[in-house]
């Protein structure tokens, strides 16, 4: 594993928060997968299993996109900076 590959004490920690909370998918499964492969939130979704509870990936798809955009790192924001990018007002959790 080169350094860049290493994660942080933060990103470690970020791996083991829920993403898929109908699911109970963690950070990790989500990261993994776009480790091997996924490139699409509908490719994390089938290889992963999340997106398909009860709320139709309302709260779990904007999260793997960001994911996604951070290269399959996963996401450190800490409790008062939301996940949810600023466009999203007005979604409650």
């Amino acid at each position: 594993m080169t350094d860049d590959k290493k994660l942080t004490l933060e990103e470690i920690k970020a791996r083991v928060r829920v993403v898929c909370i109908c699911k109970g998918i963690k950070m990790s499964r989500i990261c993994d997968a776009i480790a091997k492969g996924a490139s699409t939130v509908e490719e994390v979704n089938k290889a992963t299993g999340s997106g398909n509870g009860g709320c139709g990936a309302t709260r779990c798809r904007p999260v793997i996109e960001q994911i996604l955009k951070n290269g399959g790192r996963p996401i450190t924001n800490t409790a008062s900076e939301p996940i949810m990018g600023d466009d999203d007002e007005g979604d409650s959790f």
